[in-house]
């Protein structure tokens, strides 16, 4: 006998992850890497030990920067980011219940 899956119940005080404002600072976080990178290749290779190691240890340092960068705030456009795409997920749901 198979028995009726009744749905679960909200857990208390459990908010939902903001996926507008994860994927604002994940922008952020791409955008301020490859800006880090750029400013990062004019050291040359020698910073890193030779050409070689550059290449791999530039990539590694311009995300950790642009990781801890981001943490502090950023350029502060991951909040435009976010506006956006909450205006676009809120449109989206307009346009759904207005089909209705």
């Amino acid at each position: 006998m198979i028995s009726e899956v009744q749905p679960s119940r909200p857990v208390a005080g459990y908010q939902p992850p903001d996926r507008a404002a994860e994927t604002g600072k994940e922008f952020e976080k791409v955008f301020l890497t490859q800006f880090v990178d750029e400013m990062i290749k004019t050291a040359g290779p020698a910073v890193f030990g030779g050409e070689d190691q550059a290449d791999m240890w530039r990539s590694f340092m311009s995300e950790a920067v642009a990781s801890q960068l981001v943490e502090q705030g950023g350029l502060g456009f991951s909040g435009s980011v976010t506006q956006m795409l909450d205006a676009y997920g809120q449109a989206q749901k307009d346009t759904i219940v207005s089909d209705d």
